[in-house]
């Protein structure tokens, strides 16, 4: 029987966030098994350096694995909810990474089923991130919202990569600096229940193997 797989990225240190990143302190506290119903999920966690270089290394990595789903999370220090992101873009990425560098350019090319599609300017998930939003803030206090805004550096790039492979299993979430307002327990436990949903509904639509 295949091995059962979740695996949540947080981002490293980049610019405004030199000492802590606030995805990478929240995934990090993710326990390493997640339970849903009766099965037992490995729980894989990976800290991304805010690089180009990094990500195109780290995302073949990922879904070689055949992870049942990959929740990529990064800090957003304009934001004081919980973001699931609908969708990343094409284009737009010309600022240079935390190493200093930059692509060679500002429109990615898609290696997916939209590689042929010269006009494709966005990726968007499969998963229903509305209904996700609608039920953790009816059950939880901590507050979240869905956005289309992913950004184009290092977010958007990771998402859009995970996205061209697979849109059924691949989600980014966006959170705010530690402690403004959330601790990296409520961020922790805020991206352990928007699992919870995303393996609900994988479930129901019978895509989890």
């Amino acid at each position: 029987m295949p091995e059962k797989i979740i695996i949540v990225t947080g981002f490293g240190p980049f610019e405004g966030h030199e000492e802590r990143n606030a995805s990478w302190e929240a995934v990090n506290l993710l326990p390493d098994v997640f339970v849903f119903r009766k099965d037992t999920y490995q729980l894989r966690k990976y800290k991304v350096p805010v690089t180009y270089e990094e990500v195109d290394r780290i995302v073949p990595l990922i879904w070689n694995q055949q992870p049942d789903l990959v929740v990529h999370v990064g800090v957003h220090g304009k934001i004081n909810t919980i973001n699931l992101e609908h969708c990343s873009y094409t284009s737009g990425y010309c600022k240079p990474d935390f190493a200093q560098r930059c692509l060679p350019c500002d429109k990615i090319t898609l290696s997916g089923k939209h590689a042929t599609e010269q006009g494709c300017t966005m990726l968007k998930t499969n998963l229903d991130i509305e209904r996700i939003a609608q039920e953790l803030n009816l059950q939880t206090n901590v507050e979240c919202c869905c956005s289309t805004n992913v950004g184009n550096y290092l977010c958007g790039y990771i998402y859009l990569k995970s996205l061209d492979v697979n849109p059924d299993r691949a989600l980014f979430i966006h959170v705010p600096k530690i402690n403004e307002p959330y601790s990296s327990e409520q961020t922790m436990a805020a991206i352990h229940n928007v699992i919870g949903k995303c393996l609900e509904q994988l479930s129901a639509e019978q895509k989890l193997s």
